[in-house]
């Protein structure tokens, strides 16, 4: 008989935060804390289809890439600086990396390459670095100004080949973000075209709870029930089932549209789809109506929880939850670390 230890796991540390603004700016910094997003589900009440616009801001020019085995070092060519790294939003993430056990990488915006490598390698780069949990080492590069490029070429040769993800935003519009996919491809690297995964899910509902008297973190609940398509209706023949939160001003219709997408998502594409969330919110004329956006991370990415706290890499699972009403928006994040 085994002993009843040996399942005793502690429970992942869970994380969350609840505010509320009455305008977009809370709802920026808190996209803008992190630059890697994987997936987004938008819930419209009262209707059949998402509306277009929302649509076309989330679906359309919305491709990003993926390179394969390529080597660090092809960060630091001065083309590319000159052409990417200087002239626009670049967002590179490894592919495929699970950051418990294996080296990733990642550019952002700002032009910093961040390392996240096993201690037992960052010794051989000649790297100055920061501590990470479980035996990780951190190192960042800001491309922009970066000096000694010939000796970080020899400590970056050293970390092998890497797949990314890769979406670029030039700075101009009459300029075309796939010039990047055209770059690599000229310089002998496989790029592969990645178009986004959608889903549209018209639940069975009877009423719509408003978000004015219900818990947050119940809504939260209910929408995600509702991505899964999940049956909300009560059966007195469980002891234990999932039952729909109570609301004395719900929206009395049936109609909800749920929207799901997945890919390679930039905040400043998340930003905008918010602001037009907001604007639809404020157009329509119920005094309780509301949108949402759900918005999930990379699991194995760089993220960051708070302005207090620093990015790194970390294997976690997180959720952005935004509620859009007439009178203010609500915010609730909430995730957990797989091994903390």
């Amino acid at each position: 008989m085994l002993c009843p230890e040996v399942y005793n796991f502690p429970p992942p540390k869970v994380i969350s935060s609840y505010k509320q603004c009455e305008n977009l700016d809370l709802v920026t910094k808190t996209l803008k804390l992190n630059s890697f997003y994987s997936s987004v589900v938008i819930t419209c009440p009262d209707e059949v289809n998402t509306p277009p616009l929302i649509q076309e801001n989330l679906l359309e020019d919305s491709d990003y890439y993926r390179i394969f085995n390529i080597s660090l070092t092809e960060f630091l060519d001065p083309t590319f600086n000159d052409s990417f790294v200087k002239k626009g939003n670049l967002y590179c993430l490894s592919a495929d990396r699970n950051c418990m056990t294996q080296n990733c990488a990642a550019v952002t915006p700002d032009g910093i390459l961040t390392l996240h490598t096993l201690e037992f390698v960052f010794q051989t780069l000649g790297l100055e670095g920061i501590k990470r949990p479980h035996n990780f080492y951190e190192v960042k590069i800001d491309l922009k100004i970066a000096k000694h490029i010939e000796k970080l070429r020899v400590s970056l040769s050293k970390l092998g080949l890497f797949d990314f993800y890769v979406l670029w935003e030039p700075n101009y519009e009459d300029i075309c973000p796939s010039s990047i996919a055209k770059y690599f491809h000229d310089r002998g690297i496989k790029v592969s075209l990645c178009s986004l995964q959608v889903k549209k899910v018209n639940p069975t509902i009877t009423e719509i709870p408003s978000v004015k008297d219900v818990d947050i973190e119940e809504m939260v609940e209910w929408v995600g029930m509702l991505a899964h398509d999940a049956d909300t209706s009560e059966k007195e023949t469980y002891l234990s089932t999932y039952s729909q939160p109570e609301s004395e001003n719900a929206l009395k219709s049936n109609r909800i549209s749920v929207l799901i997408v997945k890919g390679f998502f930039t905040n400043n594409l998340l930003l905008n789809v918010c602001k037009n969330l907001a604007q639809y919110t404020d157009s329509r004329e119920l005094d309780t109506y509301w949108t949402s956006i759900s918005i999930q991370s990379f699991e194995d990415g760089l993220w960051q929880w708070d302005p207090s706290s620093p990015r790194m890499f970390q294997s976690h699972d997180s959720s952005c939850n935004i509620f859009f009403t007439k009178s203010g928006h609500k915010i609730f994040s909430v995730g957990q670390l797989k091994y903390s």
